[in-house]
């Protein structure tokens, strides 16, 4: 299969730590896209909801629980299957 280059614009702290979450899942910047697109076209949507009833984030830099949360959603997706966060927030919460 043919590859293309594409160059994408985003910002550099959200770059910095989606690698953090690829790397610590073993893998590049550049594969964890590509998983990314793939599941995009395996499952003919994206593979998140997209709402607006929750506020955008006011600080640049995330808590560690959101980080926590962007880190269980990925490996959700990663895995094929969407996570109910709020039930793996209460779950942290009782393992404490």
């Amino acid at each position: 299969m043919a590859t293309v280059n594409y160059t994408l614009r985003i910002d550099e702290s959200d770059k910095q730590n989606a690698e953090q979450v690829f790397k610590e899942l073993g893998m590049t910047f550049s594969t964890g896209i590509n998983v990314y697109i793939k599941t995009v076209g395996r499952q003919l949507r994206i593979p998140f909801d997209l709402a607006l009833n929750e506020p955008a984030m006011a600080t640049p830099k995330n808590s560690r629980a959101e980080k926590e949360d962007a880190f269980i959603a990925l490996s959700g997706i990663l895995a094929g299957h969407e996570v109910d966060l709020d039930k793996e927030r209460e779950e942290r919460i009782l393992s404490k």
